[in-house]
């Protein structure tokens, strides 16, 4: 991904929403809540974190002074109030369209999809908890990929009901427990890719197969949750954990590439035999 693409996607705004299927009973409104306008100010400490997650757009809903939408729902006499960002643009258009206009039709017509970045969501939940704020903010999976994420769990003897998070696939070797690294962009550096979808995994191990076929039997994909790599982001001192990048989604690959389409596209994942830590 091109650092000047999301760059502009930071600057369209802030948006909100939550998955359709949570809250049936809930009350959306517009909430009095800052725009991404006033999260530039934001100190963060984490600068390295932010930088690996700018790479990642987020989608959500927003009005034309661009406010959040906020979802409420009574919960044990206490009122919840909560706001999402969704993986997938497709996944916010559908709320919008399915939910939001059927609920509220003269709220919905006012809205409309805007993307901002994974680093903008993780700015916003920190300047939440410097104010105590009680609004959860929420990132919304893709139900496939939660699905694939469920299955290859089970597949793999953890007895689970449901992936609970955001599913992230990472190619592995089994035996000494290290990563498939790429080349990202320019340079000699190689990346350990952590893919929002199994089928870019598959892809990548596929292709790692094809290029070094005795080590097939010595591969596998992990499961692992973006809010577990983003701690680990933020805390570890493993100098490995900087060799992380997050890969977005096809979807969300072509939809930058739509902003930009003189600008050269990303590169594209290539296997390499030498593992990496």
């Amino acid at each position: 991904m091109r650092g000047a693409v999301m760059k502009s996607l930071v600057r369209w705004g802030a948006t909100l929403g939550i998955a359709g299927s949570v809250f049936l009973g809930g009350l959306v409104g517009i909430g009095n809540l800052p725009g991404l306008g006033n999260l530039e100010a934001v100190a963060l400490p984490q600068d390295q974190v932010v930088k690996k997650l700018q790479e990642v757009p987020v989608f959500t809903l927003t009005n034309p002074k661009g406010e959040f939408v906020v979802l409420s729902r009574n919960n044990q006499s206490k009122t919840v109030s909560q706001v999402g960002f969704f993986i997938s643009k497709q996944d916010a258009q559908k709320f919008l369209d399915n939910r939001l206009k059927k609920e509220n039709p003269q709220l919905a017509s006012t809205l409309q999809v805007r993307p901002l970045s994974l680093a903008d969501y993780y700015k916003i939940v920190l300047e939440g908890k410097k104010k105590s704020d009680s609004v959860i903010y929420t990132l919304v999976p893709t139900q496939q990929q939660v699905a694939s994420a469920t299955s290859m769990l089970n597949a793999n003897g953890k007895k689970v009901e449901q992936f609970n998070g955001i599913p992230l696939f990472v190619p592995k070797f089994k035996k000494d427990n290290s990563y498939l690294t790429i080349p990202v962009a320019k340079g000699n550096e190689r990346y350990i890719p952590f893919f929002f979808e199994k089928e870019q995994a598959v892809a990548l191990l596929d292709e790692f197969k094809k290029a070094v076929p005795k080590e097939a039997e010595n591969t596998e994909i992990q499961v692992v949750d973006l809010y577990g790599v983003m701690e680990a982001l933020n805390t570890s001192n493993d100098p490995s954990i900087n060799k992380i990048v997050l890969y977005p989604s096809r979807e969300s690959i072509n939809f930058i590439r739509s902003l930009a389409p003189n600008q050269s596209p990303a590169a594209k994942p290539a296997a390499a035999p030498a593992p990496k830590k």
